[in-house]
C-alpha cells in the first residue's frame, strides 16, 4: 500500500515538473513576441448629423483598416490604428423631404493609443483607447475637406489557432470632437487653460480581422 501512494506521488511530482517546463516554455515564447498586426475589415455605422437646413445624412458601409499593435508589458501595448470608409453622403432639407446634395466621402481615421489584453492564453479579452485625428475628404468639387480631432474607444475578443496566428473580433466607438472655443486666465502665479467643445457625430463600427504576431 506504502509502495503505491509512493509511486502516486511519484507520478504527480513528475507530471508537475512537466506542466511547469511546457508552461514556462510556452509563457517564454509568448513574451518574445513582441509585435502583433491585425488587417481587418468590418461595417461602420457613420451617424447622421441635424442641422437648422435639414438632415445629412451619412450612409452605413463597409470599411477596412490596419491595427499595430507593440508590446510593452505582458499586458499592454502601444496601437497604431488606420480605419477608413467610402461612403455617400445626402442632405435632405426640413419640411419638404426633398433632396438637395447628394456625393460621395471618405472618413479616415489616424490614431495611437492603449491595447490592453486582460488574458494571456488562447482566448484574449482586450479593450483600446486611442486618439489621434480624422479626415473627411468629400469627393465633390467646392466642398471642403477637414481635419478633426477624434479618439475611439472599444474591445473585443482574440482567438489564437497557433502561438502566432488568430483572429480578432472587435467593437468600437469612433468619436469625432471639434473645439468651440479656448480661454486662459491667469493670477497668483499660475495660469489655467479653459477648452469647450463637443462632438457631433457618434459613430460606431464592428470589425474582424487576422492577427498575426511575431
Amino acid at each position: 500500500m506504502i509502495k503505491y501512494i509512493f509511486s502516486k506521488i511519484n507520478f504527480y511530482i513528475l507530471a508537475t515538473v512537466l506542466f511547469s517546463i511546457s508552461f514556462s516554455s510556452s509563457l517564454a515564447q509568448y513574451k518574445s513576441q513582441q509585435f502583433e498586426i491585425t488587417p481587418f475589415a468590418g461595417y461602420l455605422f457613420p451617424g447622421n448629423l441635424q442641422t437648422l437646413d435639414g438632415e445629412l445624412k451619412i450612409e452605413n458601409n463597409f470599411n477596412y483598416g490596419l491595427a499595430l499593435d507593440i508590446r510593452t508589458t505582458d499586458d499592454l501595448f502601444i496601437e497604431l490604428l488606420y480605419n477608413r470608409t467610402d461612403t455617400d453622403v445626402r442632405f435632405e432639407q426640413n419640411y419638404f423631404d426633398t433632396l438637395k446634395i447628394n456625393f460621395k466621402l471618405s472618413i479616415i481615421y489616424f490614431q495611437a493609443g492603449a491595447h490592453v489584453e486582460t488574458e494571456t492564453g488562447w482566448f484574449r479579452p482586450f479593450a483600446a483607447f486611442t486618439l489621434g485625428a480624422t479626415y473627411f475628404n468629400p469627393a465633390e468639387y467646392g466642398i471642403k475637406s477637414n481635419w478633426e480631432f477624434s479618439v475611439t474607444a472599444g474591445g473585443g475578443i482574440k482567438y489564437y489557432f497557433t502561438d502566432n496566428i488568430g483572429v480578432r473580433m472587435q467593437w468600437r466607438f469612433l468619436i469625432p470632437i471639434y473645439f468651440t472655443s479656448t480661454s486662459i486666465f491667469c493670477g497668483d502665479g499660475y495660469c489655467q487653460i479653459f477648452i469647450s467643445g463637443g462632438t457631433y457625430l457618434l459613430q460606431y463600427d464592428l470589425t474582424a480581422g487576422m492577427a498575426v504576431s511575431f
